[in-house]
């Protein structure tokens, strides 16, 4: 999968032990924000795991640019587990479980709540047809996702976990921007030792909560002939 949102170029990495001030964060993520509008380069509403990978690998690029790693160098990363082909090291991604956002409404120790159906998110006027309105809709999921760190040995492998650990802190803001609104690792598993292609290599899997949002709009007027049709159609099956 190529990523089409981004100039890699232009997406800065934003630590919290940076250096920066807040006000320096704050200018940095407007002024990509800016960019991204101008080359009319921001996503659409529709958000899900693919993209966040998307993003990831944008994310992953993006720190290797401003490390100068050669384009020869630099790592693959892809969402077939184990990789068909590697040379040394590799990222892969791939999805555990995937379940109804949930969320905790009330005094604490109530029941949690899934947003099992979607809901409606905004409604303004739509930019085309006057008069209308505009209806976003989104439905969230909670992602548990494993990042495995292959590499030709222990120490490689570890530092590379280091690093990755590195790239999603820094990225972070970049994530939430994009609207994935939690990225949280959950901890690094326990080493494997693993053969693809001839290679014995080092494998260290790393868990990640992901919360996503699937979205779709619609005109008003469309949900109209959507509740007409529904109700001439349930009038004829009684009559």
């Amino acid at each position: 999968m190529v990523s089409k949102t981004d100039n890699i170029t232009s997406v800065p990495e934003l630590r919290i032990d940076s250096g920066l001030s807040s006000a320096q964060i704050a200018v940095s993520v407007e002024s990509y924000i800016n960019e991204m509008a101008s080359q009319q380069a921001m996503p659409a509403p529709s958000n899900d795991l693919l993209y966040f990978f998307e993003l990831l690998q944008n994310a992953i690029k993006s720190k290797e640019v401003s490390e100068d790693i050669p384009e020869d160098r630099r790592l693959l990363v892809v969402a077939t587990d184990p990789p068909e082909k590697i040379d040394t090291e590799a990222i892969t991604f791939y999805l555990r479980a995937r379940t109804p956002g949930q969320w905790n409404r009330g005094a604490a120790g109530e029941a949690r709540i899934k947003e099992v159906v979607p809901h409606v998110r905004s409604v303004v006027q739509h930019p085309e047809h006057q008069g209308e309105k505009l209806v976003t809709c989104g439905k969230f999921y909670d992602n548990y996702v494993t990042l495995n760190v292959y590499a030709k040995d222990d120490y490689i492998a570890l530092s590379r976990v280091m690093w990755l650990e590195n790239v999603m802190d820094s990225f972070r803001w970049y994530f939430r921007v994009h609207r994935i609104s939690r990225v949280i690792e959950q901890g690094v598993g326990d080493k494997e030792k693993v053969e693809i292609g001839g290679l014995t290599l080092t494998k260290y899997p790393m868990s990640y909560f992901v919360r996503t949002e699937d979205t779709f709009q619609f005109g008003s007027q469309e949900l109209k002939h959507v509740e007409l049709n529904t109700y001439v159609s349930t009038t004829l099956e009684e009559d």
